[in-house]
């Protein structure tokens, strides 16, 4: 159903962050039981949407694919609790640089810097019109050091851009000089 969501608003999923809930401090006594269930529900799918085509390959300055793992596993919350564990924002905040963050069914428990948070339970708000604006008047990226831009993974070259004609190792096809002869 999020899925369509997304779809059906304009967004294209773009990331998909498994959170595993655990009840390690207390096996066998899970807090949130659903009725009339056989098996107990312990994964939630947190669904990355984004507007417009983004690239991996060219927008690295944008997406930072590859930067975070997109599991989460963290001790099940209490009983009632909708909290999310603060590692999802975390790893959307490190994957995407954008500093246009919506997060829909948002509480006031998770109201972040930088994000416009709505939901139907939210009774406070962050948001202030003058000091969104002023997000954009420079870049519409939050951008990143010189180190984690280092240590980022790049995507390969495209097929025919670099090394042309070279096989696995460098080695050419055909001996020296290659071109397959």
């Amino acid at each position: 159903m999020g899925r369509n969501c997304l779809k059906k608003w304009g967004f294209r999923r773009c990331e998909d962050i498994c959170w595993i809930r655990t009840n390690i401090a207390k096996p066998g006594h899970s807090k949130i039981l659903e009725p009339k269930s056989v098996f107990q529900r312990t994964k939630e799918h947190c669904l990355m949407g984004i507007k417009g085509t983004v690239r991996r390959s060219t927008d690295g300055d944008f997406i930072h694919a590859n930067v975070d793992i997109d599991l989460i596993i963290s001790e099940e919350e209490e009983m009632g609790s909708f909290e999310k564990p603060i590692e999802i924002f975390h790893i959307i905040e490190h994957f995407c640089l954008g500093r246009r963050r919506l997060h829909l069914f948002g509480r006031d428990t998770s109201i972040r810097p930088g994000w416009l948070t709505i939901g139907p339970e939210l009774t406070n708000s962050n948001y202030n019109a003058e000091t969104y604006a002023t997000y954009f008047t420079e870049s519409p990226s939050t951008g990143c050091t010189s180190r984690i831009e280092a240590l980022r993974p790049k995507s390969p070259p495209a097929n025919g851009k670099v090394n042309r004609g070279r096989g696995r190792g460098g080695f050419s096809r055909g001996g020296p000089g290659g071109r397959g002869r």
